[in-house]
């Protein structure tokens, strides 16, 4: 019976040693594929390594543009509140330039129209004194050389 026992024992290790032996194999497939895909892994990093290093070689020459353009922007916007500025100051004092003229314009209007009818009351006055001094008609003509009412001319 030993005998049975020992061929039943040694057929169970067998058996044992192929399930092993199968499950080794499968396990050192398994270890294949992972190295390969480990593999293919380390290889796809280091692509996407180097094409981000290639990004940022390429992203610095733009950055520094816009740097610059940024730099350029912000200058133009600042010359153009100054000169804004200015512009508005200059506005403001020809406004008030034009208001001077204005009323220098209106004064001279009042002194044009005050001197007219002085002028008037001169001749007038002439004419009358001319009579009065028993003139001739030729004399009072001669003092009328200066038409009674002038042309206004809007000055």
């Amino acid at each position: 019976m030993q005998e049975r026992n020992l061929a039943k024992d040694l057929s169970l290790l067998a058996t044992e040693v192929d399930s092993l032996a199968k499950a080794l194999s499968l396990a050192q497939a398994e270890r294949g594929r992972e190295a390969e895909r480990r593999t293919r892994a380390d290889a796809k990093a280091e692509e996407l390594q180097q094409q981000r290093a290639h990004a940022r070689q390429r992203a610095k020459p733009a950055e520094r543009e816009l740097a610059k353009l940024s730099a350029s922007v912000e200058a133009a916007a600042h010359a153009a509140q100054s000169r804004e500025r200015e512009l508005r100051v200059q506005v403001e004092q020809a406004q008030q330039t034009n208001e001077v003229l204005k009323h220098e314009l209106e004064r001279v209007e009042r002194e044009r129209r005050t001197l007219q009818l002085n002028l008037r009351e001169v001749l007038g006055n002439l004419r009358q004194a001319a009579q009065d001094a028993g003139g001739s008609r030729a004399a009072a003509d001669q003092a009328t050389l200066v038409p009674a009412r002038p042309v206004d001319s809007g000055w």
